[in-house]
């Protein structure tokens, strides 16, 4: 971050923080509620899927306020409320508290990321490194999830009640520690609520057919995270401990590449032309994953590896073209509410996609890969015409 001016070294290392905070939780919460709570892993899995329906409207919430009050003020207040919900986990003691408690840190969780953006568009104007700035966070994120994630062991090899309240404050602390960063971010141009221009409820029907598409190819996270490691130990013959591997291939390619291709994204036709790259390479894994389950012998891995390499291209590809449509295409005047419906896709793809993976592509096998190839195509090419089309249409807009 040696090259990041102090503003955006600032927003990385709150990226960093509360990461960290995530990564304890994630590893640690599930252990907390069955073992010290009572709650069934079901109770807990069922009231996470509610609460995160529920959190999808709830999240569009986030981006108005961005709007009216300013970015920097709503993501500091988003980070605050995440502290109280981790510290309130603490005292829960029954299936109705953990309910309450959830649907509050699940909807501020799910509201957080288009505010960041829009405070990231706020506090760095020029747009080669807007974008390298959101990759750098990206790497950090994930970078904080897994050493969070290994911090979480103390409290799981101790297993006692003080260990797991004393994580809970401490991820407290990590959110808080993120909100005092955030406060101290310059934020360019004044909260929206000072302009009294009349502004429509949605975007415009191109930003949400771009919010659409990008639905469709952010569903690189379910097949990373439920068709791979189903279709490995089901369909194939590879061993189950090359589900591990594959995502440490993944999270290794990320961490490596999501800030080199970033630099690819510049001006809005080698961005949107990038959405083809992604929608290609997508297309590319699934037609490896089919070919893995028919194959036989080191082939399977073969297959898988390619399949793995060529996700995590589409990932990084899609994350860094994703990142800069949905800000260079939304009216500076009402930012955070375009970037609150286009977070929609990533939202619902958390929540619809492991029902359609399991449901639709799992349970017709190799036909369900090639139907995905398909789609993976479709999209990517769909949404650079559309991101291009939105750009001449806002130009004709801006000369009228």
């Amino acid at each position: 971050m040696s090259r990041l001016a102090p503003a955006e070294r600032r927003l990385a290392a709150a990226a960093l923080v509360q990461s960290l905070g995530i990564g304890l939780f994630m590893a640690s919460s599930m252990a907390f509620f069955t073992r010290h709570v009572g709650l069934s892993p079901n109770q807990v899995g069922v009231g996470l899927a509610v609460a995160g329906a529920v959190a999808l409207g709830v999240s569009l919430g986030g981006g108005v306020l961005a709007d009216r009050f300013g970015a920097r003020r709503v993501l500091a207040v988003l980070y605050v409320c995440r502290a109280v919900c981790c510290t309130a986990y603490g005292l829960v003691t029954n299936y109705w508290q953990f309910m309450v408690v959830t649907l509050f840190a699940i909807a501020a969780d799910r509201a957080a990321p288009p505010v960041l953006q829009a405070l990231v568009a706020a506090a760095v104007t020029e747009q080669r490194q807007r974008t390298r700035l959101l990759a750098v966070i990206n790497v950090v994120r994930n970078c904080g999830l897994g050493a969070g994630a290994m911090a979480a062991s103390a409290a799981l090899l101790s297993d006692t009640l003080f260990a797991y309240r004393i994580t809970l404050v401490a991820i407290g602390a990590a959110f808080l520690g993120g909100a005092a960063l955030v406060l101290r971010i310059p934020e360019q141009g004044a909260p929206q609520a000072r302009q009294k221009e009349k502004r429509a409820a949605l975007p415009d029907r191109r930003y949400l057919l771009l919010t659409g598409l990008n639905f469709l190819l952010s569903f690189f996270d379910a097949l990373l995270l439920v068709a791979m490691p189903v279709w490995v130990l089901e369909h194939t013959e590879a061993s189950p401990a090359t589900v591990s591997v594959l995502f440490a291939v993944n999270t290794g390619l990320v961490v490596l590449l999501q800030i080199p291709v970033s630099r690819m994204a510049q001006g809005l036709r080698r961005t949107s032309r990038m959405m083809t790259y992604a929608g290609v390479a997508l297309a590319a894994s699934s037609l490896c994953f089919a070919g893995a389950g028919a194959a036989q012998g080191w082939w399977v891995v073969g297959w898988l590896f390619a399949a793995v390499v060529a996700l995590s291209l589409g990932e990084v590809v899609a994350n860094s073209a994703g990142w800069d449509l949905s800000i260079a295409l939304a009216p500076p005047e009402a930012r955070g509410r375009y970037l609150s419906v286009f977070n929609l896709g990533n939202a619902g793809q958390r929540v619809l996609g492991p029902v359609v993976v399991t449901g639709l592509l799992l349970s017709t096998g190799t036909v369900g890969w090639i139907g995905a190839a398909v789609v993976f195509l479709v999209a990517g090419v769909a949404t650079e015409r559309v991101a291009l089309g939105a750009r001449t249409e806002r130009r004709a807009m801006a000369d009228a």
